[in-house]
């Protein structure tokens, strides 16, 4: 079951670009766009965790923050914010936050902690059939011999067996392994699926018609 993961941003870009990525993750978004509306669905959509900024309208991150914890709500909260001084880290992080993080941020960054925080991350290595691949090392290996991959092979594939079993869609694939501002056709994602194909057993990696692909570790 994917978790849920509620944005309260009042910057659409960034929420644009959060809910991109989140979702290239398999994570289930909401967004509020203010501090209230906030409060209001972490009480009404049970998310997993919360995407917090500090200076919204209304209600700001810190008041949000005091509004859940006063409530007992214990949903992990990280907090996004240009405010970068130690004082507001501080005071974040002693009403309640989990983490804190400044902007400009590394999106890579944020996608690690958040699947820290979930207790979503996978194992180091991952075998299926003759295979293994190493999440350490980027590298594939069938027996004792490796097996070259390009760059944008390696994003694939460790997309892929980050959500074994799951079906992807060509977008998510696009957003995850391209980035949010490719503007190519999906046919390059056939391209490269059907190139991955050549390289692993194909019953490893199906289509699913109408919908998409469906990597599995265990056919």
């Amino acid at each position: 079951m994917s978790h849920k993961i509620l944005v309260i941003e009042d910057d659409e870009n960034i929420q644009l670009g959060l809910k991109k990525a989140l979702e290239a993750e398999s994570f289930i978004v909401e967004q509020a766009f203010d501090g209230e509306d906030g409060v209001y669905l972490a009480g009404t959509v049970a998310p997993d965790l919360i995407i917090l900024d500090i200076m919204m309208p209304f209600m700001n991150g810190f008041e949000v923050i005091s509004e859940l914890r006063g409530e007992g709500n214990e949903i992990p909260i990280i907090v996004l914010s240009a405010r970068v001084e130690t004082q507001d880290k501080v005071r974040g992080l002693k009403l309640g936050a989990d983490d804190y993080m400044e902007k400009p941020f590394a999106l890579e960054e944020l996608l690690a902690r958040v699947h820290r925080k979930l207790g979503s991350s996978i194992k180091e290595e991952v075998v299926f059939g003759e295979f293994n691949y190493s999440l350490k090392t980027s590298i594939l290996r069938k027996s004792d011999s490796a097996i070259e991959l390009s760059g944008k092979e390696i994003k694939l594939i460790e997309f892929l067996l980050k959500r074994d079993g799951q079906v992807v869609n060509r977008e998510q694939i696009i957003s995850a392994v391209w980035g949010s501002s490719y503007d190519g056709t999906d046919r390059t994602v056939d391209n490269f699926i059907l190139g991955l194909r050549k390289k692993i057993e194909k019953e490893h990696l199906v289509t699913v018609r109408g919908l998409g692909y469906r990597f599995m570790t265990k056919p």
